[in-house]
C-alpha cells in the first residue's frame, strides 16, 4: 500500500466517524422525548447508524488493521500493543452489535424508548471513546 492509499484510508476512516457521530446524535435527539409513535423514526436513524457501522468496520477490520499489523512486523516492531489495543476495539465492537441486535426492530424499540436512549447513549459515549484512541493512537503513526 503506498504512503498516498495510506493518506486516503485514514482519511475516509475519518470521514465514516464523523458520520457514525452524526448518526448517533440524530438518534438520540429523536429518542430524547419521543413516544411510542416515534419509534419508527429512531429505527430509521439505527438503520442508518447500523449500515454506517458495518461499513466502516469491514474497511478497519479487513483493511486497516491488516495492513498496520503487516507493516509493523516487516519492519520487526513489536504488536503486541497494538494487538491488545484491536482486541478492545473488538470489545466495544461486540457491545455496539449487541445493542442493534437488542433494539433490532420498531417494535423492540416502542417498548422501552427511555432505556432505547439511555443505552443508546452509552453506546454513543464508547463509539466517541473508540474514534479518540484510533484517531489519536494507531491512526497517527499508520505512516
Amino acid at each position: 500500500m503506498t504512503d498516498q492509499e495510506k493518506k486516503e484510508l485514514v482519511k475516509t476512516m475519518i470521514a465514516q466517524h464523523r458520520e457514525l457521530q452524526n448518526n448517533v446524535k440524530t438518534g438520540l435527539a429523536r429518542s430524547a422525548d419521543a413516544d411510542s409513535k416515534k419509534a419508527s423514526e429512531i429505527r430509521t436513524c439505527l438503520d442508518k447508524f447500523t449500515k454506517n457501522l458495518l461499513e466502516h468496520l469491514n474497511l478497519e477490520n479487513n483493511t486497516f488493521y491488516v495492513e498496520l499489523l503487516k507493516n509493523m512486523k516487516s519492519k520487526d516492531q513489536d504488536t503486541a500493543k497494538t494487538e491488545q489495543f484491536i482486541a478492545e476495539m473488538k470489545g466495544i465492537e461486540k457491545a455496539v452489535l449487541t445493542f442493534l441486535d437488542k433494539y433490532k426492530d420498531v417494535k423492540s424499540i416502542e417498548i422501552d424508548i427511555p432505556g432505547f436512549h439511555g443505552e443508546f447513549k452509552g453506546i454513543g459515549q464508547a463509539l466517541n471513546l473508540r474514534i479518540e484512541a484510533e484517531e489519536d493512537g494507531v491512526y497517527t503513526y499508520w505512516s
